[in-house]
């Protein structure tokens, strides 16, 4: 595959690393058209966008981290956050929706409303992110004999399922299915939650093609998390989507009682 881009004197361009920023850049640019469609305004907007980026990839170190303890266990504390080696899209996702929550608080914003205009490209971003996976050569799937298959990096025989490539045309997908079901999303939130949903269902699915440790009943951690997000995901939207009629109906009953 193709790790490192090119190279400007001492400076190298990697592949996953340009990925990622291009993922964010884009995301920013079409977010920022779109907020006075919302009725959001663009500053504010570019303000979350840098907010919920940098924690989210403060988020996905510390949880790659975690997750890979062994290998950082007496390790100087310089190498875990300037060898940006490993990041987890979960410790991203989390991160920058935490982050997110606590900046709408500080600036009076709701968040709900901001979120469901930002979790579309946060899927969009993802795709980037696994197209740089496949360009690194890293996240590679598992052995197999499809006429796609192809081996992890140009030194290396092995052909394997792109399962880089499989998460990002789902998530191209997912971001698709979202931008459609926010013309008529039954609550304000709904299309954060369907996101959770949705990339839990996604991941799910391609860990069975990924090269990943089995924990449970030949299913790896991350399969087990996110089936418990997704069914934790679609209670809720069937919860809420039961509330939210019945609190605009009592508001109307107040309204026409006064």
């Amino acid at each position: 595959m193709y790790p490192e881009i090119f190279r400007i004197g001492s400076l190298t361009i990697h592949s996953y690393g340009l990925m990622i920023a291009l993922g964010i850049l884009v995301g920013a640019m079409a977010i920022y058209r779109e907020a006075p469609r919302e009725k959001v305004n663009p500053d504010h907007v570019l303000e979350a966008v840098i907010v919920a980026a940098f924690f989210g990839l403060l988020g996905s170190r510390i949880l790659y981290i975690v997750l890979n303890w062994p290998d950082y266990s007496g390790q100087p504390l310089s190498v875990y956050f300037t060898q940006f080696e490993g990041l987890s899209f979960y410790g991203a996702m989390f991160g920058g929706v935490i982050a997110l929550y606590i900046w709408s608080i500080l600036r009076k914003i709701g968040f709900l409303k901001m979120a469901d205009l930002l979790a579309p490209y946060l899927a969009l971003g993802y795709a980037f992110g696994r197209i740089g996976c496949f360009l690194n050569g890293c996240c590679y799937g598992k052995e197999s004999s499809v006429s796609w298959a192809l081996p992890i990096n140009m030194a290396d025989s092995v052909l394997r399922h792109p399962v880089q490539l499989y998460a990002s045309l789902g998530a191209i997908i997912i971001f698709i299915v979202l931008k459609l079901l926010r013309r008529n999303r039954p609550f304000v939130g709904f299309i954060l939650i369907a996101l959770f949903a949705l990339y839990g269902l996604l991941r799910f699915t391609t860990e069975f093609f990924r090269y990943e440790e089995i924990v449970w009943s030949g299913l790896t951690a991350a399969q087990l998390f996110s089936l418990g997000l997704t069914i934790v995901s679609l209670v809720a939207i069937v919860v809420f989507s039961f509330v939210e009629p019945k609190k605009k109906s009592e508001k109307k009953k107040k309204a026409v009682k006064k």
